[in-house]
């Protein structure tokens, strides 16, 4: 039995006509059974939830798109995902391309927070 958390808050900004428009992500603990964190051009992180096939016949994961998340709030939901018994329900951590250096870029994610263990 998972266990019960808050909902997990952010908002990101995003291009809409001639200005921007800001979107808030509300992410319920069992919306999604596992995460991914992405990180794209800008340079930017994406958060995707995952879940499994409804089919039986396919082995294919959905993966929905949640958004650009900032930094700080990139660091609270890494805590967040943490299962207290051991884990995380964040199980990949990858890049668009080999432009970026994935490794230096987590390193200094984690380096921005004493809390994270």
């Amino acid at each position: 039995m998972r266990e019960k958390k808050e909902p997990f808050k952010f908002k990101y900004t995003y291009p809409s006509l001639d200005w921007y428009d800001v979107k808030e992500v509300v992410i319920n603990y069992d919306d999604y059974y596992y995460f991914k964190i992405q990180r794209r051009y800008g340079p930017s992180w994406w958060l995707i939830g995952t879940n499994p096939p409804k089919d039986k016949n396919k082995f294919e994961w959905t993966e929905t798109q949640l958004g650009e998340i900032e930094k700080p709030d990139l660091i609270r939901f890494i805590k967040w995902a943490k299962d207290k018994d051991g884990g995380s329900r964040i199980t990949e951590i990858n890049s668009l391309s080999g432009d970026f250096d994935i490794i230096k870029d987590v390193l200094d994610l984690l380096k921005g927070d004493d809390n994270i263990e």
